[in-house]
């Protein structure tokens, strides 16, 4: 289980670096009107997408390897997603971040906030490759049963952490939220990219390099 979780802990880091996200999680935390309820409201929508994501990624990696053997269709999966992983890291590295905008508003809206989130997520396409493929390499792995629910859990936490750690912050550390939250922001907005380009050409090479040798062999 520990060299899985060292292989999905990557995958599932980088999926938490959505700089719009954590902003506008960051921003909503800043407003007057019960801030906290549009979060979770928000956050109701990211966890569908989140479990969504890595139960079709789980399933992907079961049907692919059956046996928990390699075969020519988790080869040609390996390729494809290797080939889609270099091409993500290029169109990352070029690319510029989408800005979520925000607009005050005096009613809660709680069901618009839960379609917000899950409409900003489904749409984090980065996010979902990187969750998707790390939910795919626990389905397909051969640790039991309880391990894979756990390494999926991690997998969901992982990706509902741009709003759930601004959150965490917030109540736990009230006074110090703002210090904190613009130090992680400044961090995430500087730094994401080129953290998330390196580790979407690394695992995109790996995977090419797994599915040639499958199908060389």
């Amino acid at each position: 289980m520990l060299g899985l979780l060292a292989k999905i802990i990557p995958l599932d880091f980088a999926a938490t670096l959505s700089p719009g996200i954590f902003a506008l999680t960051v921003v909503l935390l800043g407003s007057k009107q019960n801030p906290k309820l549009r979060i979770i409201s928000m956050l109701t929508g990211t966890l569908m997408v989140g479990i969504g994501i890595a139960l079709l990624g789980y399933t992907i990696g079961q049907v692919a390897t059956p046996d928990v053997k390699k075969t020519i269709v988790s080869a040609l999966i390996d390729i494809i997603l290797g080939s889609f992983f270099v091409f993500l890291g290029l169109k990352t590295f070029f690319s510029k971040e989408k800005k979520i905008e925000f607009k005050e508003d005096q009613k809660l809206h709680l069901f618009k906030w839960l379609i917000i989130g899950f409409i900003i997520n489904v749409t984090n396409f980065d996010a979902l490759f990187l969750s998707f493929t790390a939910a795919k390499e626990v389905g397909s792995s051969s640790i039991n049963n309880l391990d894979k629910i756990i390494l999926l859990l991690v997998n969901v936490m992982f990706f509902i952490l741009p709003i759930t750690l601004p959150l965490f912050f917030s109540i736990v550390f009230p006074r110090f939220t703002n210090l904190i939250l613009a130090s992680i922001n400044h961090f995430v907005l500087k730094y994401s990219k080129y953290i998330v380009c390196i580790l979407f050409i690394i695992f995109g090479f790996l995977f090419l390099y797994r599915g040639i040798i499958f199908l060389l062999n």
